[in-house]
């Protein structure tokens, strides 16, 4: 008996371990492309699995006690494969009749204890927004109330059934235009979404929207061609409200969602001038026969980096991905998608989640405690001579969520200019989260008449050291990097 319940053991821990490092794609697939008795066998099996390993670890070992445990396990896995069967064909039916894009992903959570399976949690869908919102409007258009009124049929329950899932709708657009407004309207957009859902029946009770803006990109925004494909309406429906939490907990702050960038064009290539002085010189008269002399920042500096196009942003490798929850970044996540620096890149800006029924933000557990050395404090470092300084670095353990933006200082040939900063930049800041260390973005208000562009710093969250960082700087039109590695103050 002890040789069974080690085998249910080990074989229920590698069946997590390969749905945990399989991809959504893959499990997708299997089941659009497999029958339903074959999904609810393959479910049972690993149903079955995991309640023998359950009852194993309790370390009720009897045969009686696993053969429970197994058909337990077995009914409830064979439920949740045909749910998940059944919910894919109707999406795939739907976009297929509407000529919709659409990608369907279904969300596990990781095996809570040792032995046991990861669970099913939810689905997410993908909408593309081709014609759903004419340009610039949260209204739906005719072709986009008709869709939306089939999907909601497809995430209606069943007559008479009771809801218990929680339901988020995500509105999304490119980055045309200003953050601010970008936002605000993708909110709408969501609301106005969930209100067709609630026209058909979805209790208003269970929904939730959030206007995510141009904040979480998935196609390139410089690309006319590819933008819009960030123009989209995200609906996830996972197990409860719990697991809502944990869902959003997981999208905010992602760095899956630095592999595009939000600035609308590539920066342009110019011939690099000598930084001189603290002023800006105005255009010259042009002499007879000579072009008119071109404006030169006089408040550039030179921190010896070099030019920024065409090198590749490496900081990644230093952000270790997150283990646990959904979204679960790939272990290749750093070698294997193309993530670039701030100088392509905005300021992002996401809304709360918010409740359909009360309008109420939705409680994700926020406290005040601080990760190590980012409660306010300074974080400063010489680059070619010049002090460059964060402050205050003001960061929430919580999803690493940042509490206020920093200004930037720089101290001018600081060996021999201890004194005032020479540069006082406002600037926003947006944070990423890994494992070990997040990405504190910075971007000053107004690049083309600072010292400084953006910043990026990899710091620990142990708070000890930065790990990695690039300063950003104009240098006659053309952008330059230079290492940034800042130390706490």
């Amino acid at each position: 008996m002890a040789s069974l319940s080690h085998s249910f053991r080990m074989t229920a821990t590698a069946v997590a371990i390969c749905l945990v490092t399989t991809s959504c794609a893959t499990l997708n697939d299997f089941s659009s492309s497999n029958s339903n008795t074959t999904n609810c066998l393959a479910g049972g099996v690993l149903g079955a699995l995991a309640g023998a390993a359950a009852v194993a670890a309790a370390g009720k070992g009897d045969q009686g006690a696993l053969i429970a445990g197994a058909a337990v396990g077995a009914a409830a896995g064979c439920g949740l494969a045909l749910y998940y069967k059944n919910r894919l064909q109707r999406l795939e039916q739907l976009a297929r009749e509407e000529n919709l894009t659409m990608q369907v992903e279904t969300l596990q959570t990781p095996a809570v204890k040792v032995g046991a399976a990861p669970e099913e949690a939810g689905i997410v869908a993908q909408v593309q927004d081709e014609g759903m919102f004419p340009l610039g409007s949260a209204t739906l258009s005719t072709d986009g109330q008709r869709q939306v009124r089939k999907l909601a049929s497809a995430f209606a329950g069943k007559p008479g059934e009771k809801g218990t899932t929680a339901i988020l709708v995500v509105g999304h657009t490119d980055a045309t235009g200003s953050a601010a407004t970008n936002q605000a309207l993708s909110e709408r957009r969501a609301r106005a979404v969930a209100s067709i859902l609630a026209e058909q029946g979805i209790a208003k009770e269970r929904m939730y929207f959030q206007g995510a803006g141009a904040s979480r990109p998935i196609a390139d925004n410089t690309d006319p061609l590819q933008r819009g494909k960030n123009r989209r309406v995200e609906i996830v429906e996972v197990n409860d409200r719990a697991t809502l939490v944990k869902r959003v907990n997981a999208e905010q702050n992602n760095p899956k969602y630095l592999a595009h960038g939000t600035a609308t064009s590539a920066p342009k290539k110019s011939t690099p001038i000598a930084a001189t002085g603290s002023k800006t010189e105005q255009p010259g008269t042009a002499k007879p026969g000579k072009p008119a002399a071109r404006a030169v920042n006089r408040a550039l500096v030179d921190f010896g980096g070099q030019p920024a196009r065409g090198s590749e942003w490496n900081l990644a490798q230093s952000i270790k991905p997150k283990s646990g929850g959904f979204a679960i970044i790939s272990s290749a996540y750093a070698n294997e998608i193309p993530v670039s620096g701030c100088q392509a890149d905005t300021p992002r800006l996401s809304g709360e989640v918010k409740s359909f029924a009360t309008g109420a933000s939705l409680n994700e557990h926020a406290t005040r405690d601080y990760l190590p050395g980012m409660n306010g404090r300074a974080w400063a470092s010489l680059v070619n001579g010049h002090l460059v300084t964060l402050s205050p670095v003001a960061v929430l353990r919580d999803n690493a969520t940042l509490v206020q933006n920093p200004k930037v200082y720089v101290t001018r040939d600081y060996a021999n200019n201890k004194g005032k900063a020479n540069d006082t930049l406002a600037a926003t800041a947006n944070t990423y989260e890994g494992e070990d260390a997040i990405l504190y973005r910075v971007f000053v208000d107004q690049p083309n008449k600072a010292p400084v562009s953006c910043i990026d710093v990899v710091l620990r969250k142990a708070g000890d050291k930065s790990l990695d960082g690039t300063l950003y700087y104009d240098n006659g039109g053309e952008p330059y990097a230079a290492a940034y590695a800042p130390v706490r103050g």
